[in-house]
């Protein structure tokens, strides 16, 4: 049943599966955070992001925890609409002081519920898309809504996973994984429920 939990995505009421229950860590850092009225309007990635991450290929990202820095290596050939929707979402901001709210040991992490920081829902999805990235240890993919029993097609939006093990199921599930770090594997394994990513950043922006 883990892999039913993985895609808890904006359903109306917290449940377990996200880790509403715990406690929420403390962070000095959390004055980076990026509050409701700082936060841009966001959208869905326009064709030209998509072709942009198409074309540009690998793109670093650094996700900036309590636990130490995450360094990510999102590949737009592999999968260009989750990439662009993700550089988007971190050029916004949206991930500064967003706590992993579901720690599976051996199995992923999950971050990006907006409700969690008190922000509103972005309303929009994305397509998947028949990435050719596996789900190995280190991999980052998007989680998507379960509903009725089942999956929903083309239902991420921010909810993000890195794997913490190999895990081809999700392979076969259909999820699109479009990165996967490249320094620091470690980190992922002191990751606890309410852990903070401080700060995200393009590298390239930098």
């Amino acid at each position: 049943m883990r892999v039913v939990f993985l895609s808890m995505l904006l359903i109306g009421a917290l449940t377990a599966s996200i880790g509403c229950g715990a406690t929420m860590a403390d962070d000095t850092e959390t004055k980076e955070e990026t509050s409701p009225a700082q936060q841009p309007e966001l959208r869905e990635p326009t064709a030209e992001e998509v072709e942009a991450a198409k074309t540009a290929g690998k793109v670093q990202v650094v996700l900036d925890t309590a636990k130490g820095k995450i360094t990510l290596e999102l590949d737009g050939a592999a999968a260009p609409i989750a990439v662009a929707n993700f550089l988007n979402l971190v050029r916004a901001g949206f991930y500064n002081g967003m706590p992993f709210h579901r720690v599976e040991p051996g199995f992923v992490i999950q971050a990006g519920d907006p409700r969690l920081v008190e922000r509103p829902p972005v309303g929009y999805t994305i397509e998947d898309e028949k990435s050719p990235i596996k789900h190995l240890r280190g991999t980052i993919a998007m989680a998507r809504v379960y509903r009725g029993g089942q999956m929903v097609p083309n239902s991420g939006s921010t909810q993000f996973y890195i794997c913490l093990g190999d895990a081809p199921h999700l392979d076969r599930m259909g999820f699109t994984a479009f990165g996967k770090i490249t320094e620091e594997m470690k980190v992922i394994d002191e990751i606890r429920v309410g852990d903070k990513v401080v700060a995200a950043k393009v590298l390239e922006d930098s």
